[in-house]
């Protein structure tokens, strides 16, 4: 299998604090429990191995550097219907999505993506947040979107839990998440777009709230998918588990662009909710 691809610090947005409008700057896969399928255009030499067949691939056209015609900007941040006491946690230092960033684990013999995760982890103290949490949805960028022949969408599955680990190790301890709830999603077809998640549960103040987002393996419906990134930085890593080509711990994500020479890919994966 391989590796194939197609944020500024974290912060903490408040429906009340909110501008008009926001302008963006500038088999299986080795991520988290969460599957995901992508198309691959190039193979790069020198990726992480990982078993007869697989490998991480990252880039459409070439492994080079992506370019500002490349990049999605963020929807209209305005939210004129949310109550002022929304509250979304964000470690990006940008939500612009950038095409062709991102990197995914599939199966080189019939360019399939295979199972990937993706996760990142909120301590809640370091955004100020001195209450309970309510969680009311989560939101993802997508680099690419393609259920397959004849569909119009994927499936996939978030989870949100508390974290008992250290935050920002070089990878994460799944003995330590427990978790508080989880959704089935669907995914559709698109290019440089965003999903909101509805899901709820109560993250208890003091806590780290873990994200996780797991898209299957998509050797059957022949799907494709890479999560939305960009390389304009983060306060915390964002991490991701792709068994099938050997990160079988979720890993952060600039450890795997290291391994396979990619340029730095800040995933884009925020939570909402009230206080």
């Amino acid at each position: 299998m391989r590796w194939f691809s197609l944020c500024r610090s974290p912060s903490v947005t408040t429906a009340a604090s909110r501008s008009p409008r926001a302008s963006p700057r500038g088999k299986r896969d080795p991520r988290g429990n969460l599957p995901a399928g992508f198309l691959v255009c190039l193979a790069i030499a020198g990726c992480a191995s990982a078993g007869k067949g697989n490998s991480i691939i990252g880039g459409l056209t070439d492994g080079g550097p992506n370019t500002d015609a490349h990049d999605f900007p963020a929807p209209d941040a305005s939210q004129i219907d949310a109550p002022p006491n929304q509250i979304t946690l964000s470690q990006n230092a940008s939500e612009t999505v950038t095409g062709g960033n991102s990197f995914a684990c599939l199966d080189t013999n019939t360019g399939t993506v295979l199972e990937n995760s993706y996760y990142r982890v909120f301590a809640l103290d370091n955004f100020g947040l001195r209450g309970t949490l309510h969680v009311t949805q989560v939101d993802f960028g997508i680099d690419v979107a393609d259920a397959g022949p004849n569909a119009t969408q994927q499936p996939a599955q978030v989870m949100i839990g508390s974290y008992g680990g250290t935050p920002d190790a070089p990878t994460l301890d799944l003995a330590q998440v427990r978790m508080i709830s989880m959704v089935d999603a669907k995914i559709p077809n698109g290019t440089g777009t965003r999903l909101s998640v509805p899901i709820t549960g109560d993250v208890a103040a003091g806590s780290a709230l873990l994200v996780a987002l797991t898209v299957p393996d998509g050797s059957q419906a022949q799907s494709k998918f890479k999560i939305g990134s960009n390389s304009q930085g983060e306060r915390s890593p964002g991490y991701t588990r792709a068994p099938d080509c050997g990160y079988v711990a979720p890993t952060m994500m600039l450890t795997v662009a290291r391994d396979i020479h990619r340029n730095e890919a800040d995933i884009i994966l925020s939570v909402t909710g009230t206080q």
